[in-house]
């Protein structure tokens, strides 16, 4: 037998990898992500190190492109409208399409999961306690007078009468 130990242990730095992540999208082609770490190594143990402590060494990717499955047609929808109504029971809007993934026009997505085109909002009672009966709305837009704060104008509160004094009676209430 002869002895084999020289000395103190250096400390050796070097990058670990982690496994890479899953492709960020479900076809086509996308990207994907792995944890990378410096660590030091000392005889049999290992710990977590300042990256400059890797500096001098080569930095692996971190990012790397991964493809799935080509694409077929997917729906798509704008965002929806504005309410139709600022009280009581109104209406959302929006546009749905199915679209290849040259975005053209097609007939082949599943109409099952066809997102909807409608749905209710500002379920919020109309006030019956507006005093005077022809105080109403006489246009289509006092949804987004209100939402402007445009009502302190006399030319918008009259046209807008209804809208503008439910929102008054709400913010009085809050």
């Amino acid at each position: 037998m002869k002895a084999c130990n020289g000395g103190l242990c250096v400390a050796t730095h070097l990058w670990y990898t982690g496994p890479w992540g899953q492709c960020s999208v479900a076809c086509g082609n996308g990207t994907q992500r792995r944890d990378i770490i410096c660590v030091q190594k000392l005889g049999t143990e290992f710990n977590v190190a300042p990256a400059s402590q890797c500096a001098h060494l080569e930095k692996p990717s971190p990012v790397q492109t991964c493809e799935m499955e080509p694409c077929g047609p997917q729906w798509f929808t704008t965002d929806w409208s504005t309410c139709s109504r600022s009280c009581g029971k109104g209406l959302q809007a929006r546009e749905v399409r199915c679209l290849t993934p040259d975005n053209q026009y097609s007939a082949d997505c599943d109409l099952i999961n066809k997102p909807e085109l409608e749905q209710i909002c500002n379920i919020i009672p109309c006030s019956p306690l507006v005093p005077d009966e022809n105080c109403r709305d006489k246009r289509h837009n006092c949804v987004m007078v209100v939402q402007a704060r445009l009502c302190v104008y006399s030319y918008y509160k009259t046209a807008c009468c209804a809208s503008c004094t439910q929102s008054a009676q709400r913010a009085k209430r809050h």
